[in-house]
């Protein structure tokens, strides 16, 4: 029984020796410094997130869409298919550079169908996010 805990003990100190052995001879330091924004920098940013322009894209299953404006809460289409959810929201990508789409599944939607909308987001450059 003593024979099976002083391997044990032997198999502990030596990954401990080990382990500090990595660390002494593992570089630490930082290799560069990378500047912190401003606080003019900050407030530059906080700016345009107030006139953001957002609307909630809603889908299912069939992908039959809703497009709501989130400041006016108002439906701005209800198209039914990938072309036709692209013409409905290219002329509200055009209105402002800061609009964001939120994309947001309904019912049993399914994860490729989110990937194929935040794929056609990437072609069209738009800004997407997941709600």
């Amino acid at each position: 029984m003593q024979d099976n805990r002083s391997d044990l003990m032997l198999f502990i100190d030596l990954g401990f020796i080990l382990l500090t052995g990595f660390l002494v001879l593992s570089d630490t330091t930082p290799k560069e410094n990378v500047p912190l924004p401003a606080k003019e920098d900050e407030q530059e940013r906080q700016a345009p997130t107030e006139e953001r322009l957002i609307y909630e894209v809603l889908f299912d299953a069939e992908l039959d869409f809703l497009v709501v404006s989130v400041r006016e809460q108002t439906e701005i289409c209800m198209p039914s298919g990938l072309e036709a959810i692209a013409t409905c929201l290219s002329p509200l990508a055009v209105k402002s550079s800061s609009t964001v789409f939120v994309l947001v599944p309904q019912g049993r939607a399914t994860v490729q169908q989110l990937v194929t909308l935040l794929d056609l987001c990437r072609r069209s450059g738009w800004r997407c996010t997941i709600g």
